[in-house]
């Protein structure tokens, strides 16, 4: 696509003609700049025009020009403050012609998108799944999992007799992942409300509020643990599970906090529910440094799940780890779990996503727990989100606040459950 030109905030140059003292303002080219941060997104989308417009705030910069995914979007305009800017869409990267500044700025991108399948964008089954790094294919963006930035997000022109179950708002600063819809014939139960005031729901399907009821049996109970134990929620006071048509075989969710997507093969299965409740402390209120870091998000995840319906449904707690004990034994030990790099990883392509991080990260931390107690473990991840929440963490840093909050040095233990192709035997760490 060409770049368009119009006049915007850019080098001072004198007038070619009348008074010359008086400034023009030369407009700015577009310019590769992947290091200006997005601080705040605005979305507006027509889901059936296929239209949408991004309002996108970046933070102050030293160098002109800003740069975000894009993707195959077909963008129309960028304006600024009303005036047009220069704009080069090359492959799948948007560069913008921003002048250098001390202050924020806002532009404002109208742009057309198409349907992506296979969890790569905006389904024409009326859901979005952007995670890892496909969030340019439904708004401008950047997809590296530390950066955070708030969101608004409003979804018009769904079809009738179906509802567009979203979050209005993001407060606090979240993955470009994080966002998204679904669109359908949605029933809203309300489970109930947490001693902190969080109302806990779901949205589902037609013929699957039995199943929903199963899933979210313990859902409340589990939200209110994770308040009380981890810290305070980040994302809004009204959370929920979103059934979600996913092809079949497809079985699990995704943390779209505050609104975390399940599929409906999952829908009825409680810890699939509170694992992607949980990651509204690790994962979106916690943001990973890099991919390596995939464990601390999921391996986390999968622990807090656990350990949370271990507290609030003994029972049930227990019959996870079952599970999860099946699961560690069906695992190629050389499946990687914490590769010690940083940027160098592609977490699909490097066969990092795997159930690998997931059940040998949570198999670590009840090592850990065995060790020392779960109730220091549960002190140390609510000391870790209360210096990390709200910005991005490695795993490293973990195994520094277990050791700083339980007194026991767990890099060993981190060697044998994360690092080694043998897979240990579950039990308490040396």
């Amino acid at each position: 696509m060409h770049a368009h030109r119009a006049l915007v905030v850019g080098f001072t140059v004198l007038a070619a003609c009348g008074d010359p003292s008086e400034p023009v303002h030369e407009p700015v080219q577009p310019t590769a700049n992947l290091a200006r941060e997005i601080i705040d997104t605005k979305l507006v989308f027509d889901v059936t025009a296929k239209t949408a417009t991004a309002t996108i705030t970046f933070g102050p910069a030293t160098e002109p020009g800003a740069s975000l995914e894009s993707g195959d979007l077909a963008i129309s305009t960028v304006t600024s403050d009303g005036a047009d800017v220069l704009f080069a869409a090359t492959g799948k990267q948007l560069d913008l012609g921003l002048a250098a500044s001390t202050e924020n700025l806002t532009v404002d991108i109208a742009y057309t998108w198409q349907n992506h399948e296979n969890f790569e964008g905006a389904s024409k089954n009326g859901y979005t799944l952007v995670w890892p790094y496909f969030c340019g294919n439904v708004f401008p963006c950047h997809s590296a999992p530390s950066d955070g930035t708030t969101f608004t997000l409003d979804v018009q022109g769904a079809p009738a007799g179906q509802t567009a179950v979203f979050p209005p708002e993001i407060p606090g600063e979240a993955p470009s992942y994080q966002i998204a819809w679904a669109i359908g014939d949605y029933t809203q139960l309300d489970l109930g409300t947490t001693t902190a005031g969080t109302l806990v729901s779901m949205w589902h399907l037609p013929n699957d509020a039995m199943k929903a009821m199963t899933g979210g049996a313990h859902l409340v109970a589990a939200f209110d643990w994770l308040e009380k134990t981890i810290g305070p929620y980040r994302f809004g006071n009204h959370v929920g599970t979103v059934d979600v048509a996913w092809p079949r075989g497809a079985f699990g969710g995704m943390e779209h906090h505050p609104r975390w997507h399940v599929g409906s093969a999952a829908i009825a299965d409680e810890e699939t529910n509170v694992h992607e409740a949980a990651h509204g402390w690790f994962g979106d209120g916690i943001r990973i440094r890099c991919w390596e870091d995939f464990v601390l998000s999921e391996g986390t995840v999968s622990y807090l799940a656990a350990r949370a319906l271990d507290v609030v449904a003994p029972t049930v707690g227990a019959t996870v780890w079952q599970g999860y004990a099946t699961d560690l034994a069906s695992l190629s030990p050389t499946d990687p779990v914490w590769p010690q790099s940083c940027g160098v990883v592609d977490v699909i392509e490097d066969n990092l996503f795997s159930r690998a991080p997931y059940m040998r990260g949570a198999f670590f931390y009840k090592a850990v727990a065995d060790k020392v107690g779960a109730d220091k473990v549960d002190a140390a991840l609510h000391a870790f989100y209360m210096a990390h929440g709200g910005g991005a963490a490695t795993m490293q840093e973990m195994l520094e606040t277990i050791h700083d909050v339980t007194g026991y040095d767990a890099t060993a233990c981190a060697q044998t459950w994360l690092k080694d192709a043998a897979i240990p035997t579950p039990g308490a760490c040396p």
